[in-house]
């Protein structure tokens, strides 16, 4: 991607420049984190040049005329600086995705980056994009902003605000930023906006994309995440947001933007794209589990506690004809889920044959026996009561299409209980292997906001609760034994290859030993938990904005 020495920002359509200064001064305290990869303003003190922009008849441009498009955007490009994170909300994400495609094809490396905000592929509904405003409620809105500009940008604060957990002091601020004269060059800005079409664009994005939505956003709804995900866009959904994160929770979003830039810089997996590339292949986390298939139950300690404790949280009123162990192993949660349920249809589902057939077996509870793969189901639709999940779906990256399947197959009165791992997860092992060389040598986990974004894109309504648990060992080679042991050793692909020498075992066990409590050498799991059911239908903005038809 190159090196990032510098921040543009856009805003979006009726706002100004004003309307970053929350973030910026928290990207004062989150820069300064990034490693030695970055420049400019990335690496120390804030110190690489910000050109925070105001579009013409905005903020200190208000008696500017709006013009064409064409021009306006061959003005932008002119005040971008070289080398740019390019960060745009709302109209000004839309018009910056268009401004990153014009640095490509001239072959200009203005923009290296490029991060939007509540900015949709078409903000206007059309027959082949319906997750956006609906034409008639977009024109009922234009013309009530050319008739009674004042009275409807009082309005308009109140739609940005709705939605947000922070709602109240929101709406304050952006009534307060609200001119005392609004130009009827904001109608003209208004066209504009109803006319791009970014959704070309979105599906080859020109440089390292990221797209934020609030999950309460009343103007650009949360259903548009998941389709740019289908383009293969990359998305994150903010929970308890509306239409403006960067001003309700500017710390937050301030760290996914560090995240995304970092981990674009170091080509991770760490994001919500469907597109990126997994750290491992399926076949790999196949072939590990089968070969543990006698061994796992002998291991599997910390995994049976967590599968009891999943089912725990099962809701009270939860009376499932149809279950999916998904992940199922050796069977031991199909075989408490048969306890509990015992009416139940279980189909045991896992990436692994050979564990079906361990478990079919040593644990023939099951109905039905099924190797696929979780991203995959050869289900039905809607033929799901229960989802049960404890320790599987780790091995799954690209978790927009996950949830999409989950949805699918659950019935609408469904519930879905998943127990997985955390960032954290052998912090001791991972940091004692680098003292020994720079392979990967733990397995990489997405953190808990992935998780919870894409549940939300996929209209889930999402519980989460995160346990630590530490086990203790005598030695690593007893933690190295029970991790392969129950196929959980190294399958990724940046993996060191070959035998473990004496002298890298060495430097790895004198690191490791630095760990060392009264009780033995720690390895944590950082365990997440999630209760899932269909979300109720979201408010749209047809709901949102009927207040301002006419009449």
């Amino acid at each position: 991607m190159g090196e990032i020495k510098s921040l543009a920002l856009i805003h979006g359509w009726g706002g100004d420049s004003r309307c970053w200064q929350p973030l910026l001064e928290q990207w004062q305290s989150v820069a300064g984190t990034f490693n030695g990869t970055f420049n400019g303003p990335f690496n120390g003190p804030f110190a690489g040049p910000v050109v925070n922009i105001d579009l013409p008849g905005f903020g200190a441009r208000i008696h500017e005329s709006w013009p064409q498009t064409e021009t306006l955007l061959a003005e932008l490009e002119a005040q971008l600086p070289e080398d740019c994170l390019l960060l745009g909300w709302s109209l000004g994400g839309m018009l910056a995705v268009q401004l990153a495609e014009r640095s490509k094809q001239v072959g200009s490396d203005k923009v290296r980056a490029l991060v939007t905000i509540g900015a949709n592929g078409r903000f206007v509904a059309s027959d082949g994009w319906p997750a956006a405003m609906p034409e008639t409620v977009f024109s009922d809105f234009c013309r009530a902003q050319h008739e009674a500009p004042g009275k409807n940008m009082q309005r308009f604060a109140g739609l940005q605000a709705r939605g947000d957990s922070a709602m109240r002091g929101l709406l304050k601020t952006l009534r307060a930023e609200v001119p005392a004269a609004v130009p009827q060059s904001w109608s003209q800005a208004l066209e504009c906006l109803g006319s791009l079409d970014n959704r070309g664009l979105l599906a080859v994005p020109a440089v390292p994309t990221l797209h934020l939505f609030g999950e309460g956003d009343a103007l650009v709804p949360v259903e548009a995440a998941s389709a740019l995900e289908v383009l293969g866009a990359s998305c994150k959904v903010i929970p308890q947001a509306g239409h403006c994160p960067h001003l309700s929770r500017p710390a937050q979003v301030a760290e996914i933007i560090r995240d995304f830039v970092g981990n674009s810089l170091s080509d991770s997996i760490f994001g919500s794209a469907s597109n990126f590339a997994a750290p491992l292949e399926k076949s790999a986390v196949a072939r590990a589990f089968g070969r543990a298939a006698e061994s796992y139950d002998a291991a599997a300690h910390l995994q049976r506690a967590v599968c009891r404790e999943l089912l725990s949280r099962a809701p009270e009123h939860c009376s499932p004809r149809r279950i999916l162990d998904l992940g199922s192993g050796t069977g031991y949660g199909s075989e408490l889920l048969r306890k509990r349920f015992p009416e139940a249809e279980i189909i045991a589902l896992d990436l692994a044959p050979q564990m079906l057939q361990f478990a079919r077996a040593h644990r023939p509870v099951s109905n039905a026996y099924v190797a696929a793969d979780a991203e995959q189901l050869p289900l039905a639709d809607d033929c799901i009561d229960l989802v049960f999940s404890s320790f599987a779906l780790q091995w799954c990256y690209r978790l927009p299409q996950l949830f999409a399947e989950l949805r699918r197959v659950l019935a609408p009165d469904g519930d879905v209980l998943i127990s997985t791992l955390l960032p954290g997860t052998l912090k001791e092992l991972e940091a004692s292997w680098k003292a020994a060389d720079d392979a990967v040598h733990v397995n990489r986990f997405l953190p808990e906001s992935d998780w919870h974004s894409a549940c939300v894109a996929n209209h889930l309504q999402t519980t989460t609760a995160v346990e630590q648990r530490v086990l203790h060992f005598e030695d690593v080679k007893s933690l190295m034994r029970e991790l392969k042991g129950i196929g959980a050793h190294n399958v990724n692909r940046d993996a060191g290859k070959g035998l473990l020498s004496r002298a890298k075992l060495r430097k790895l066990t004198d690191a490791y030993e630095r760990e060392r409590t009264d009780v033995g050498l720690p390895a944590t799991y950082e365990v997440l938990y999630l209760q899932l059911a269909h979300a109720a239908a979201a408010v749209s903005a047809l709901d949102a904005l009927d207040a301002l038809a006419p009449g």
